[in-house]
């Protein structure tokens, strides 16, 4: 091991960036993931399906109790108000965010490569970014 402080630590606009979006974000699904299960659990929203169904059918697989419980399902959830002001579904939306963390991220890159006019690395974290929200949005899947 050598003495040397920080020498040689180099990080250039795009990670000092990526590394902040990181810090806040995965900061800000902690807490919203937390309010979101604190919702559910102590039932502070009405819920669409009741913790004992849910324990009831426990062993069966997602689509088995999508069918038995006829509730939303994947993104349906959030396309009205109404259904979304549900706790399981509060609870859902902040698993999503989480998912999305790694989007937001590329994003905020996107924005300092597009402003140092680095079109391969730009180009490359749009796809990247695109390629998610494809895999995300289910339209490669086949229907059930």
């Amino acid at each position: 091991m050598t003495d040397k402080k920080n020498e040689g630590i180099y990080a250039d606009r795009v990670q000092l960036a990526y590394a902040r979006t990181l810090d806040f974000v995965s900061h800000a699904i902690i807490v919203v993931m937390a309010v979101g299960y604190l919702f559910y659990l102590m039932q502070l929203l009405p819920l669409t399906v009741p913790i004992e169904t849910v324990a009831g059918n426990w062993h069966l697989s997602s689509s088995v109790l999508q069918s038995k419980i006829h509730n939303y399902c994947g993104w349906s959830c959030f396309l009205s108000l109404p259904v979304l002001l549900h706790g399981d579904a509060l609870s859902y939306a902040s698993v999503v965010f989480l998912s999305m963390g790694t989007m937001i991220c590329l994003a905020t890159a996107a924005l300092v490569f597009f402003s140092e006019k680095n079109h391969l690395f730009l180009t490359i974290t749009i796809l990247q970014v695109f390629v998610l929200l494809v895999a995300a949005s289910g339209i490669m899947t086949r229907p059930h």
